[in-house]
């Protein structure tokens, strides 16, 4: 699994519900830095493009849990990519 840098500058980014693979739920975020996807239990996933392929977005995420989500990706200090 590789690193992805510190995402401390992540701008406006989108938040949407999503799933991944057809199980797993959590939200897709599209930061600069690319697409991100954020489970339930906070952990953060850069995806590759052909990861994104199995990501179906579900409607746009708005108001506290929006930024819930956007705190999750403050804290990080890394992402997991894979």
């Amino acid at each position: 699994m590789a690193i992805v840098a510190n995402l401390s500058k992540i701008g406006t980014p989108t938040v949407s519900y999503a799933r991944l693979y057809g199980s797993l739920e959590g939200y897709a975020v599209q930061t600069p830095a690319g697409l991100v996807f954020v489970d339930h239990d906070q952990h953060i996933y850069a995806l590759t493009p052909d990861q994104a392929q199995a990501l179906a977005l579900l409607g746009a995420v708005a108001g506290v849990e929006r930024a819930n989500v956007l705190a999750a990706l403050a804290r990080a200090g890394e992402v997991r990519c894979g």
